[in-house]
């Protein structure tokens, strides 16, 4: 089994440096990361190409959409999981990283089951880094703290048109899978910026 990060990207290559090193870190090296950039500028482009080459890692790959969406990631996110070949998928962002257990974890807490959570470290209240409590619910979840089955997330597309699109599918994902088996781990493996 392996995890697919989706990465989207616009122009902070210093962020992502730092989520693909928090890759690279992993204890399990199950995994494997598409970074899909939303047509940057040219020079930030080869920047992009220069941070890839310089990881050496086949699991790494990039794909430049060859225009702008400017809709807070989701459709390079979904251009990803259009295109996500592995078990299990998590559609994330380039300012993320993961503690170094993270898919170990994740993929031992994932037998049978179809949707898994952690929790996470957050700075989008008061822009203070606070711990918090994943939940099943608006505002409780963040899409980079979660992952589902390649093949199921496959069916659902994201709600481009708002900020919000990661508890919208989350919400999508329950209405069409009312059988599926959810698991909440309970540490913090997941820090959003």
């Amino acid at each position: 089994m392996r995890i697919e990060f989706i990465i989207p990207t616009y122009n902070r290559v210093p962020h992502l440096i730092t989520m693909l090193g928090s890759l690279q870190s992993q204890s399990n090296p199950n995994w494997t990361a598409h970074v899909v950039a939303d047509c940057p500028e040219e020079d930030v482009q080869e920047a992009m190409k220069i941070v890839i080459a310089f990881f050496n890692d086949p699991r790494i790959k990039l794909t430049i959409l060859p225009e702008r969406h400017n809709d807070w990631g989701h459709t390079p996110r979904q251009h990803g999981l259009d295109n996500a070949t592995e078990e299990w998928v998590i559609m994330t962002g380039e300012d993320n990283y993961y503690v170094p257990e993270f898919v170990d974890i994740m993929l031992e807490e994932s037998k049978n089951q179809h949707f898994v959570y952690c929790d996470m470290v957050h700075d989008w209240i008061n822009r203070d880094y606070i711990p918090i409590q994943s939940k099943l619910q608006l505002g409780k979840i963040d899409i980079g703290s979660f992952m589902t089955k390649t093949n199921m997330a496959q069916k659902i597309k994201l709600k481009k048109d708002h900020e919000w699109a990661d508890w919208f599918f989350v919400q999508e994902f329950q209405n069409k899978y009312k059988v599926a088996k959810y698991k909440k781990v309970n540490r913090i493996l997941y820090v959003h910026n």
